[in-house]
């Protein structure tokens, strides 16, 4: 038996003909083709005996991220495959799933060297940072300058009052008869004058060169430093581009390229080819199997940073997956990407107001505010071909595509700017209203979300909550209604972060509750229940307070 054989599960009864997709599905569409997911199930029933595994996939940031291949054997047989996402338990093979991508024998005979390079100049770099001479240094600079400022303000507190004494003189000597006398009183004082400002110069130099001994001792000290860490990034760039080096992709067509070929500057991020996805489509070409369909699914905990929930479906990601997967996928009868979009009535957007310096529209949910990189379509474009006259008309803020609801548009430049200033200084009042997936019926009826956000930089859009690099992100949420598994609620965000409300919601230490049809954060649906219900600003012309609400579509 192969190593290909031991790796093929088979599924309780054998599928039809009729049940095989005639084409193998994107793996960047949200729902999975049946088969798959009947795949996804039988390997779920194997994660979820737990004595099987060291692992607690339900303990905090245990979770993880799997995924099965259902493929042909040469002889016809339908069976799939099974992997995880990057490494498990500090391990990259596991009995039962498709082993890395790369050559682990090769990665062991340089790998562990490499690392224990970088550790030891991280040890170096740590204890000359934590060195008694650097704080010691740091201290002294410290106290001295404390000691200048102090004795250089002193002394120019010292001159200024003889500077006084001696224009009180000089009015004196005003009065003296003699000039001989009032001349040889006038050059003391001069004199004196000069003296003092030598004195000064003398002293600030005289600092100045006992602070500079100091700052030469701590500069050649940050030196050895700044230049430790730049070999330890030399290094680890060059570790990574030798472990990378090893990544040779496989496609249908007998193909081979290294994946350093698909990312800019030879350099893939961390973590790519390591995805579940990649590494079963690799395993299926290098073993002469039919890939059929994907489907990746999370395991366990929701994360930390990201939004991840039990059990749920992901398409593969767009940062490590989407460069890689069009080469590993060709010489196969694939379906397009979903597209982005949909198709939407040409009288949309409708104009909930106008005047001679905005527009309110209602934006419906499926059409974008403003062009993206693969769709045009959007309000923006659409208002500017409606009204040619205004050919400096600016959205003031946006929606999401899926978000439907008020959208506050200036006709001209001068007129955002003013109506910009008030979402800069909070005074635009916004309130969204959206369904929860779950219910809330145990919850508080009320409370604030603080979640800094910033984007996913391996699979954007998505954002992630990240306290160290994000951007604060604060909602207000009020649940209005409960609903049978569901929960209305009014959101009012405080912060204009991308995807906020979405995240919020979702997020385990948000509501964990996904907004409905959110394929991002949760599950697909006919559309995204969210809508931005009311919108309260002050018109930039007349100052007039201006209300307008619109009821929520769903």
């Amino acid at each position: 038996m192969s190593n290909a054989d031991t790796m093929i599960s088979c599924f309780p009864v054998p599928p039809a003909a009729a049940d095989l997709p005639t084409v193998m599905p994107s793996p960047f569409a949200n729902q999975p083709h049946a088969l798959a997911m009947q795949a996804s199930l039988l390997l779920q029933q194997r994660l979820a005996v737990a004595d099987s595994w060291p692992r607690d996939f339900f303990s905090p940031n245990g979770g993880k991220m799997f995924g099965v291949l259902v493929v042909q054997q040469r002889h016809g047989a339908i069976g799939f495959l099974s992997a995880f996402s990057g490494m498990m338990n500090g391990q990259w093979q596991y009995p039962g799933f498709v082993p890395p991508i790369f050559d682990q024998l090769e990665h062991d005979s340089f790998l562990p060297a490499g690392k224990a390079d970088l550790l030891a100049l991280s040890a170096q770099i740590q204890s000359l940072e934590a060195s008694f001479l650097r704080s010691d240094l740091a201290q002294q600079i410290a106290a001295l300058q404390q000691q200048r400022d102090q004795a250089l303000a002193a002394l120019k507190q010292r001159h200024k009052a003889a500077k006084a004494v001696r224009k009180q003189q000089r009015l004196a000597l005003a009065q003296l008869t003699d000039p001989a006398d009032r001349h040889t009183a006038m050059a003391a004082l001069a004199l004196a004058s000069q003296h003092h400002k030598r004195e000064a110069t003398n002293t600030t130099l005289h600092w100045q060169q006992s602070e500079q001994q100091l700052l030469q001792q701590q500069d050649a000290l940050e030196q050895q430093i700044s230049q430790i860490k730049a070999q330890r990034t030399e290094k680890s760039r060059a570790l990574h581009k030798q472990v990378f080096a090893s990544y040779q992709l496989m496609n249908a067509l007998d193909e081979q390229q290294p994946i350093t070929s698909f990312f800019a500057d030879a350099t893939p991020p961390a973590g790519a080819g390591d995805c579940a996805g990649a590494k079963l489509i690799h395993f299926a070409h290098k073993h002469r199997l039919k890939p059929l369909a994907l489907a990746e699914f999370w395991w366990g905990s929701s994360p930390a940073a990201g939004v991840r929930h039990h059990g749920h479906y992901y398409p593969a990601c767009r940062g490590k997956c989407r460069p890689i997967l069009p080469f590993m996928l060709r010489g196969l009868n694939v379906e397009a990407e979903p597209s982005y979009g949909r198709d939407i009535d040409t009288s949309e957007p409708q104009i909930v107001y106008a005047d001679d310096a905005l527009w309110v529209i209602n934006k419906p949910a499926g059409l974008m505010s403003t062009p993206g990189k693969q769709v045009a379509d959007s309000v923006y474009l659409r208002m500017l071909q409606r009204y040619p006259e205004y050919p400096q008309l600016t959205l003031v803020h946006r929606l999401d595509m899926g978000t439907s609801g008020l959208l506050l548009v200036a006709k001209n430049l001068r007129i955002n700017k003013l109506l910009q200033k008030q979402f800069i200084q909070h005074q635009v009042e916004k309130r969204y209203e959206a369904l929860l997936s779950k219910s809330l019926a145990h919850s508080p009826k009320e409370g604030l979300i603080d979640l800094p956000l910033r984007v996913d930089l391996d699979d954007r859009p998505r954002q992630l909550v990240c306290y160290e690099l994000g951007r604060a992100a604060k909602t207000r949420w009020q649940i209005i209604a409960h609903e049978p598994e569901r929960t209305r609620v009014w959101f009012y965000p405080l912060t204009g972060r991308t995807h906020q409300l979405r995240v919020h919601a979702a997020h385990r230490d948000g509501l964990h509750a996904a907004i409905v049809g959110d394929g991002l954060y949760g599950l697909p649906g006919e559309r995204l229940m969210l809508h931005a219900q009311r919108l309260c600003f002050n018109h930039p012309v007349s100052r007039e307070r201006m209300e307008f609400e619109l009821p929520a579509p769903f």
